[in-house]
């Protein structure tokens, strides 16, 4: 490292052992070689206090100078001695990790159980829940003094919801203090993750542009003291400079009877509706109306709180808590607008207007709500980032949504779209976090030709009523839908059209290795016309119900390299191919097996294809259950593994046919009859083979 002369260096070294993590600073400065070290520190990034001692040599040394400056070099000894934090393990408990994690934005004056830092706590292994005893946090990194800026503190439990919902309290009544505290919970936490928060009310004369902050030092947990992974993680939140105004009853916004600006309503009422830099929280259980308005600069819906804007309105910024209401009404073209909106976890929006969506920016949170109760193609102007989408519309016509629902982090639910349909045209990509569920209205994929759709759905794919498509028609020229499934699919009702494209057709494909095994459910009252369908590597697809299909004339159904497809006794059905693929794997519960020509067993499709290197695994308790007759390619009558996994050990499986096994015969369960058929072994199976 060269410095010029005259020089000052400021060098930072960040080192991580384990879960501690140190920060080495060292400034220098001179003009020549014989300057030595100024300053040396060490700081320690996490916040915490160790039971066990850290110790840890470092020797700095500074020399071999040259002409052109000066050369530093660092020599890190260390001596650390073993150390768990933020994971522990107890009798009968794998493991236990505490996290912490905030965010960083604004708060109004005003505003009450604000979020300051969350708390996860993830129980692995064993089968009995922990109790949580106590929890030890402090307000370090707020303003001080806090206690002129917040008050009120409050802890909450959410479940397994990584999202914040005032709905159960485990403790309150606790004084802001910057020293650490220790705060009792004693209470059951089950199995998994779990999340616990740390709430504030901000003062109505808080000062404006202070910090809100919070650390979590420590948990205990059946007696034993847990450190945090991060006591202080990035995040704060700053206060802002409003005016305040609290609804004392329902009504219509522009009384100024119903304002206070106290929250208990003993303080002065509203002169003028609406005034500068004031923002109108509308608290638990009021409903107030807006019919025309000025520009209104700020309202905050609090939990069980109701805002219905009609007509005229125009809001700079509007906040929705959890368990608060907009329903945004009919208004006049143009005049309804919302510069901002945020809706937080749990809040909801309900859109009743042929007119455009009012947000022009939004802040939608995961679990936020959104329902359109009435829309047409002028609402769906703007993307946006959405949480929780509904569409239950009694009076609709036409909508493209393509181009506003590109990304959707909670669930996407068709329930009713009137006497129109939703589709998306052009080229279009919707990801969908949470599930699709469809229980009534209509989705007809892409129309126009050469539109394409991409639609990704992380949780479950449901329809249960209903219409939905692929291609509107099947006259619509290089246009198809590609449905990339992550979760369970369920297939009960309505009508699942998936065979409209012309050509090469449509696609679904079973992927992803976040939920690696997954059910396909289907019933005989949903009408059910298949596409493409691929089960890709990694992936297991367990049949739950009456059958798969049907996979349509021309189509295929394919088992990839390195997935599994687990039958039960149920069937893939329809006039298309079913393929099995090289090192694939079919799981085979019906009791004739499978076949290549028959209208029995698990596979009875048009066309069937099973690999001579795919895998082949009978089980269930069906028996005496049949091997079938099945060709195999490219090498007749050879298989790469046969495994025999009954549910106990009197029932049998019977070859129907000769087998050559490349790899391997494993009989985990049950019996294998050869009857008068053979069984042929490589070398290698012979070495690995495990038949009884």
């Amino acid at each position: 490292m060269v410095f010029p002369q005259p020089y000052r260096a400021h060098l930072s070294l960040c080192i991580s052992y384990k879960t501690e993590t140190y920060l080495f600073t060292c400034s220098i400065k001179g003009v020549n070689k014989e300057n030595s070290s100024e300053m040396f520190r060490r700081k320690k990034l996490l916040s915490q206090a160790p039971s066990t001692r850290t110790r840890l040599r470092l020797a700095l040394y500074v020399g071999a100078a040259s002409i052109s400056g000066l050369v530093v070099l660092l020599l890190i000894v260390f001596n650390i001695t073993k150390r768990e934090m933020s994971k522990a393990a107890y009798a009968g408990i794998q493991t236990i990790n505490t996290e912490t994690f905030q965010t960083r934005d604004s708060v109004f004056r005003g505003s009450i159980n604000i979020p300051v830092i969350g708390l996860l706590i993830d129980v692995k292994g064993g089968n009995a829940p922990v109790k949580l005893n106590s929890i030890s946090f402090s307000l370090q990194g707020s303003s001080k003094p806090c206690f002129k800026n917040m008050e009120n503190i409050k802890i909450w439990y959410t479940g397994s919801e990584k999202s914040f919902s005032p709905a159960n309290m485990v403790y309150s009544g606790i004084a802001p203090a910057e020293n650490q505290q220790r705060v009792d919970i004693n209470r059951t936490i089950p199995q998994g993750i779990s999340y616990f928060w740390i709430t504030s009310d901000i003062k109505s004369d808080a000062n404006p542009g202070q910090i809100i902050d919070a650390e979590v030092s420590s948990v205990v947990i059946n007696g034993n003291s847990l450190l945090t992974l991060l006591a202080a993680p990035p995040g704060s939140k700053v206060i802002r400079n409003n005016k305040v105004m609290y609804s004392q009853s329902s009504g219509s916004f522009n009384d100024v009877n119903i304002w206070n600006s106290d929250r208990q309503g003993k303080g002065q009422h509203a002169d003028i509706i609406p005034a500068a830099n004031t923002c109108y929280f509308i608290q638990k259980g009021n409903e107030v109306t807006i019919s025309g308005a000025s520009e209104i600069p700020f309202i905050s819906v609090e939990q069980s709180g109701k805002l219905t804007a009609t007509k005229e309105y125009h809001m700079n910024e509007l906040t929705v808590n959890s368990g608060g209401l907009i329903q945004a009404n009919e208004a006049n073209a143009g005049n309804a607008v919302i510069k901002k909106l945020t809706l937080e976890d749990g809040a909801s929006y309900i859109h009743a207007s042929s007119g455009e969506f009012a947000p022009v920016n939004a802040n939608l949170s995961p679990t936020s709500n959104v329902v359109f109760l009435k829309y047409s193609q002028a609402t769906f102007q703007n993307s946006f980032t959405w949480g929780n989408v509904s569409f239950d519309a009694r009076d609709a016509s036409d909508a493209e949504i393509g181009k506003a629902f590109k990304s959707v982090k909670g669930n996407f639910e068709i329930r009713n779209t009137g006497n129109g349909s939703l589709y998306t045209e052009g080229v279009a990509i919707m990801s969908i976090k949470g599930n699709f569920v469809m229980t009534n209205g209509s989705f007809e994929g892409v129309r126009k030709v050469n539109s394409k759709l991409v639609m990704n759905v992380g949780g479950e794919f449901m329809i249960t009523g209903g219409t939905f498509k692929d291609v509107e028609n099947n006259s619509t020229e290089s246009a198809r839908t590609t449905l990339n499934l992550f979760g369970d699919v369920t297939l009960t009702g309505g009508k699942i059209l998936l065979n409209n494209a012309r050509d090469d057709g449509s696609f679904i494909n079973m992927m992803g290795m976040e939920n690696p095994r997954v059910r396909w459910t289907q019933s005989d009252k949903a009408q059910v016309e298949l596409c493409n369908v691929s089960v890709k590597p990694q992936k297991e697809v367990f049949l739950k119900g009456n059958k798969l299909g049907e996979i349509a004339e021309g189509r295929i159904m394919t088992v990839e390299r390195n997935a599994k497809l687990w039958c039960a006794t149920f069937q893939v059905t329809g006039q298309g191919k079913f393929m099995l693929s090289d090192y694939a794997t079919l799981c085979i519960g019906h009791v004739k097996g499978i076949s290549s020509t028959s209208d029995d067993g698990n596979i009875i499709t048009g066309q069937r294809q099973f690999s001579s290197g795919a895998n082949y695994v009978y089980y269930m308790n069906t028996t005496p259950q049949e091997t079938g007759r099945f060709s195999t390619f490219p090498k007749e009558g050879t298989i790469r593994n046969l495994t025999i996994k009954k549910e106990n050990p009197s029932q049998s499986v019977i070859l129907s046919s000769d087998f050559f096994v490349t790899d391997q015969v494993k009989v985990s369960m049950g019996d294998l009859d050869k009857g008068n058929y053979k069984l042929s072994l490589s070398d290698m199976s012979q070495k690995n083979n495990l038949v009884n």
